[in-house]
């Protein structure tokens, strides 16, 4: 802001959130104040006293208002530079009337010069009354005939033209009241076929086929493709160079249709490079190509649209370029640096208020009320939107198509949804009317996000069920729609409105009693890779904003490309395709919330559950925003659920942030040495048994379901269970949480413990097993630190193994050794190494290995594992793996457990990547651990356990019990090491 209040132009220095919400503070004082347009609407509505009144009011506020308004180096304030275009609007049809009028009279006076005193008083009788001329009240029709009459009183020899100017006066504002219905926005200005060359149109003119291709154009490009088809079906013998228009006509009536496939093929015809056409053409035809891509979610569509934008430079072609460049803004202002986007505002808004386009200006303000959006200032959005969105009463708001009117009915409920209280309109009604005018078909984000709008405006209006059959219909269409398209961005597209969706459907279900389908959401909810919201407020105004952008934006986070790359690698298994639906979980004998996909693949989750054992317990959790759903499910299939608030200052915050500084993570500004001599006298180091018990005590209270605790406890024999955790709760040392607050009875000692990576990997990475299974798993191969780096030296001679490979290898060597070694599949494999995770992307992590260069490392990954090399050759696992090394499970470093993390799965990680290689057996980590006389002790046991003929499971219990006997009877050990150790896999025996 300038020193007298007026915001200026930001700079690299302005913060956004302040700048925007000064802006809209001001904007609200001056809407306050009485201008020249209040005093015409109160002459025409409240009578002349009242406008006298305001008039007063507006004369003393007419200094600031014009100190407001938009000037070349100031951007300006929409009440003030509303004030010209309005009052041009309002005073208009009062200054044509008396235009016309005086030019029908100095018409007849030039007919009838020179002229008497008596013809001047009868012209002027008529002119009064032509001034009431085709309105229909009762007064103005009286007026108009007493006034005729006494024209022709006074000379009657005029009788005719008396007679005649007033059906001419009728029709010429008629005309101007059409003209004024049919008004053009100022992007929709100019002709039709503006892009084909001047001496192509007339041909077409003379020849009389220029209405089909003007028709056809105008409707397939428009909201009313599905009625151009016949128009379209005209046009096969044109000329060739607007050919390519007829194929893009043909395109969008497929898209139209759904036949999205049919559409990209023949826009692609129509615009190919060897393809002779003019330049105007081609740039229309990109143009249109551009809607095509962005509605399918391609990231393309940007780079078309803007060569499109260059071809379409001349005059004639400025209809269409405005609307590409409108659209281009439109996502530039809130996805580009605030200070280039506050400025391309301005140059549109100075641009309206130079010509007084009402239309662009209220355009400039939208683009202000969404960028309120993007930085959380709902309250300023909301305010801004009461004034701009129009339609609530079903008709398209005046200079807005249909699509773009439910857009913003969607964006103004979507901000009001926490101040229905004070709120000038009805949100409900705004999002009924919007979904009156979608096309859930076409547009399945915008529906799917107004039937979210729906579910929270009953839930609010204490309709419970209501709320939760919209919710659930929702969430439905969502994991329908996200996989609609082979696109990375169109499935990222729908990222926030799916985290909406998954956020509410819990939230709904939580608070009822169905568990089943608590659970159901839950295993679904895990299935997917949402994005981070730092307010949960803000969801449903930041879903809305996706839902009704003109283009598919990246909303995932900046690794939310690489992600994609990487995680494409392995497209091939159902689960883990970023372009392919997850496998369903069923809980029970169907699902409760169908899958609109009939080939949907669907895994029963309690057949699984029973095939593990008689005695198997289940717990899977997942975090939503700033909360945290769990549902366990006991041995007899009984269900039950819950929810973990996890915002600032509730305990489980506390526990888990206890947690983390007892755990080998990183804090800022330390480094390994410092973390290792942080964990060592932490309260899973040399701390005693004491606060070893005080912190796990904590972390089982605030996490670990009563009733599996419970259940636990009551457990006679041995257990098993299986925890599907999310990556935020997934170093959970679920088998030390003691069972109850005043007891060190441990989870591990009722139940051995397995970490579910995902059912998806799961059903993926099962092979048949012909033959009888052996007896024994020898410990053929042990690999220690290919890195090539001597920091692993105690853990270099693992016990029991029969060969061991130490020091550097690459991924080839890797590759050969396993291949040569991996006959039978039926050994055990030990891997003592380094892992690496990325941050916000564990399917790049991996196993470190040395690099092809001498001096260079490399990275094992997920997909190297999954994928065969060139030469054909697969890193084909044994059955059986032991992976010591640093949170080998793959899951990461922890995120921020509150702040709306969005949940992401562990099994894109290493471990799970070891499964889908061909292992069914895992030991691996949860976190990082130390090379040391205590791990290696550990390391020896689970090779002696996991090679002999019992069952994983178990021997990795008893290396965890041993371990937990020894710290009861204070004998040299660090709970942090046996804490870390997990199992994973698909081949369960039940111990």
């Amino acid at each position: 802001m300038t020193s007298d209040g007026r915001p200026g132009l930001v700079n690299d220095g302005t913060e956004p959130a302040g700048w925007l919400r000064r802006y809209a503070a001001r904007g609200r004082e001056l809407d306050e104040l009485s201008t020249s347009v209040d005093v015409v609407i109160a002459a025409r509505m409240s009578g002349f006293r009242m406008a006298v009144r305001i008039l007063v009011k507006a004369l003393s506020a007419h200094r600031t208002i014009r100190a407001a308004r938009t000037r070349r180096h100031d951007l300006g304030w929409f009440p003030s530079d509303v004030v010209r275009p309005l009052l041009g609007e309002l005073v208009a049809p009062l200054l044509y009337r008396i235009v016309i009028v005086l030019g029908i009279v100095a018409g007849l006076v030039l007919l009838l010069w020179p002229i008497d005193a008596r013809t001047g008083l009868q012209l002027a009788i008529l002119a009064a009354g032509l001034l009431f001329a085709g309105r229909r009240d009762r007064w103005a029709i009286v007026l108009v005939v007493v006034a005729v009459a006494g024209a022709i009183t006074v000379g009657p020899g005029g009788w005719w033209y008396c007679l005649l100017t007033i059906p001419l006066a009728s029709i010429l504002f008629v005309y101007h009241a059409l003209a004024y219905v049919m008004w053009c926005a100022w992007w929709a200005r100019g002709p039709i076929l503006g892009m084909v060359p001047l001496p192509i149109r007339i041909r077409l003119l003379l020849t009389g086929r220029s209405t089909r291709l003007v028709n056809a154009v105008d409707l397939a490009s428009s909201a009313r493709a599905g009625v151009a088809a016949p128009f379209v079906a005209l046009c096969d013998d044109l000329p060739d160079a607007v050919q390519p228009m007829v194929e893009i006509c043909r395109a969008l009536i497929a898209l139209d249709k759904g036949d999205i496939e049919d559409a990209l093929a023949l826009a692609a015809r129509a615009t190919a490079r060897d393809r002779a056409m003019p330049d105007t053409v081609r740039g229309w035809c990109l143009g249109q190509l551009a809607s095509l891509l962005s509605a399918t979610g391609n990231p393309e569509a940007g780079r078309w649209r803007r060569e499109a934008i260059e071809l379409l430079a001349p005059r004639s072609c400025r209809r269409y370029s405005r609307k590409l460049l409108l659209t281009e803004a439109q996502q530039y202002v809130v996805t580009a640096p605030f200070e280039d986007a506050v400025g391309l505002v301005h140059h549109y808004r100075l641009l309206a208020v130079r010509r007084g386009q009402l239309d662009l200006l209220q355009i400039t303000e939208m683009w202000l009320a969404r960028m309120m959006i993007e930085h959380a200032l709902l309250e300023e959005a909301a305010v801004t939107l009461e004034h701009l969105a129009g339609g609530q009463d079903g008709r398209t708001a005046r200079y807005r198509g249909r699509d773009e009117t439910a857009n913003d009915l969607l964006l103004r409920a979507s901000v009001q949804l926490d101040r229905q209280d004070r709120a000038r309109v009805d949100p409900r009604r705004d999002v009924v009317a919007a979904l009156a005018m979608l096309d859930a078909d076409t547009r399945p984000l915008a529906a799917t996000a107004g039937r979210l709008l729906l579910a929270k405006l009953d839930a609010a209006a204490g309709e419970g069920t209501a709320a939760l059959v919209q919710a659930a219909s929702a969430l439905t269409a969502v994991q329908h729609g996200r996989y609609m398209l082979p696109s990375a961005a169109w499935r990222d597209s729908w990222s926030r409105t799916a985290l909406d969706a998954h956020a509410t459907t819990l939230a709904l279900a939580g608070a009822g009693d169905d568990s089943a389908l608590v659970a159901e959401i839950i295993e679904l909810t895990r299935g997917e890779v949402l994005p981070a919201v730092t307010d949960a407020r803000t969801l449903s105004a930041l879903a809305a904003l996706d839902a009704t952008a003109d283009d598919v934006e990246h909303v995932g986070g900046a690794d939310s490309a690489e992600v994609a790359e990487e995680v494409a690698a392995v497209a091939a298994l159902q689960g883990l395709s970023p372009v392919r639906q997850p496998p369903r979980v069923r809980v029970g004998s169907s699902l409760r919330l169908p899958s609109l996909d009939p080939d949907i693949t669907e895994i029963g989750l309690d057949r699984e559950l029973d095939a593990i054992g008689p005695r198997t317990w289940y717990w899977s959790a997942v975090t939503v925003l700033d909360d945290c759903y769990w549902a366990v499910r006991d041995p007899a299939g009984q269900w039950s659920h819950g929810r973990i608030p996890l915002s600032d200052g509730t305990p489980a915050a506390a526990a888990y942030a206890d947690l983390l500084y007892a755990l080998p993570f990183s804090h800022p500004n330390e480094n390994a040495k410092q973390v290792r001599a942080r964990v060592k006298a932490g309260a899973l180091g040399t701390a005693g048994p004491q606060a070893e018990f005080g912190l796990l005590a904590r972390v089982a209270a605030a996490f670990l379901p009563p009733p599996l605790a419970d259940g636990l406890r009551r457990t006679a024999g041995d257990a098993t269970l299986v925890v599907s955790l999310p990556t935020a709760l997934g170093h959970l040392p679920v088998a030390g949480l003691p069972l109850g607050p005043h007891s060190d009875l441990r989870v591990v000692e009722r139940a051995a413990v397995v970490h579910m990576p995902s059912w998806g990997v799961v059903h993926a990475s099962r092979r048949s097993r012909p033959g009888p299974v052996r007896g024994a798993w020898p410990p053929r191969l042990a690999i220690v630190a290919p890195h090539g780096d001597d920091d692993m030296r105690v853990l270099e001679q693992p016990a029991g193994v029969s060969r061991i490979v130490r020091g550097p290898l690459t991924k080839r060597q890797c590759r050969d050794l396993l291949y040569a070694m991996n006959e039978d599949r039926s050994w055990l494999l030990t891997v003592v190494g380094h892992v690496d995770a990325v941050p916000g992307n564990a399917a790049a992590g991996g196993l470190r290995l040395s690099g092809a260069e001498p001096g260079r490392t490399d990275l094992l990954t997920m997909s190297d594992l999954v994928v065969a090399g060139t030469d054909g050759r697969a890193f084909d696992m044994p059955e059986r793996v032991v992976l010591i090394a640093c949170g080998s499970i793959g899951i990461g470093p922890p995120p921020s457990l509150i702040a709306g993390q969005a949940p992401a799965s562990e099994w894109l990680g290493l471990g799970s990547a070891v499964v889908l290689a061909g292992a069914s057996h895992v030991c691996c980590t949860l976190y990082t651990v130390y090379a040391s006389g205590h791990l290696k002790r550990m390391t020896d046991a689970l090779i002696a356990g996991l090679s002999s003929s019992a069952a994983p499971v178990s021997e990795l219990r008893r290396v965890q019990l041993a371990e937990l006997a020894r710290w009861r009877d204070q004998q040299r050990t660090f709970p942090v090491l046996w804490l870390s150790l997990a199992y994973v896999g698909t081949g369960w025996v039940a111990p």
